[in-house]
């Protein structure tokens, strides 16, 4: 059921279909951090599918996987829709300037002929595939979105071939798994292995969880490579960077 109908009758911003991961956080909520995925996205704020979805005008903070970087924007809830899935009406409030500008060049590209329905988020990571239940493959994982995964394995499976797909514990961060299916195979280039194409048999919860769990990895050893960087820190803001305000969604 809707929470609020105070959805602007007519938007600043035009809005384009994307599906791509954000990590999102509110200071006013003490423990609230969740992933979700867009539906859509516009130049002043987005429209993100959660697992819980926040009350209108509730401070956000937003980390945006956008695939080749990332970037992080302050935000508010302007709507909330509860049937499933949970969804929230985001406005941006505040975004620092480079940002911005790497959030103007994905629309940009969204607005032409090369706009894609998922951004990929390029990874290198090591897991365990499974295609019998005796018979394990390793494997790794070379990108990421919420339709499916390229993979590198040192054998061809044919098209069609189900496999569960293992992220090994990692830190604090536990083991996760998928059910998938191969869609299609190349050669990897300089003889590599093979490319596997692969799609995620369901759309439920074990898939939610594959997602945030593999994201997690790549997001805290990205920030690990940062002189001081922690788990705590793929939510900070310099507030000394600056920002631009903008009405939004």
């Amino acid at each position: 059921m809707e929470q609020t109908v105070d959805r602007p009758a007519s938007r600043q911003h035009p809005r384009v279909p994307l599906r791509m991961p954000v990590f999102c956080e509110s200071p006013a909520i003490t423990g609230y951090r969740t992933v979700g995925l867009t539906q859509n996205v516009s130049r002043g704020g987005l429209l993100l599918e959660v697992p819980q979805a926040l009350a209108p005008d509730t401070p956000t903070r937003l980390l945006l996987l956008m695939g080749d970087r990332n970037a992080r924007a302050e935000g508010a809830v302007v709507w909330t829709a509860e049937d499933p899935p949970s969804r929230m009406g985001l406005k941006f409030t505040m975004m620092t300037e480079a940002d911005r500008l790497a959030w103007e060049q994905l629309l940009d590209l969204q607005a032409g002929p090369k706009s894609r329905a998922s951004v990929r988020i390029p990874m290198v990571l090591d897991v365990t595939c499974r295609d019998q239940p005796d018979t394990t493959l390793p494997g790794r994982i070379e990108n990421l979105s919420d339709g499916g995964l390229l993979l590198v394995l040192s054998q061809d499976l044919s098209p069609q071939t189900q496999l569960t797909v293992t992220v090994p514990p990692w830190l604090t961060l536990p083991s996760v798994e998928a059910e998938m299916e191969v869609v299609w195979t190349r050669s990897a280039p300089e003889g590599d292995g093979v490319l596997h194409g692969l799609r995620f048999r369901a759309d439920d919860i074990g898939k939610e969880l594959f997602l945030i769990g593999t994201l997690l990895r790549q997001i805290v050893a990205s920030d690990e490579e940062t002189p001081g960087g922690t788990a705590e820190g793929i939510w900070a803001k310099d507030p000394d960077e600056g920002g631009w305000s903008e009405g939004g969604e």
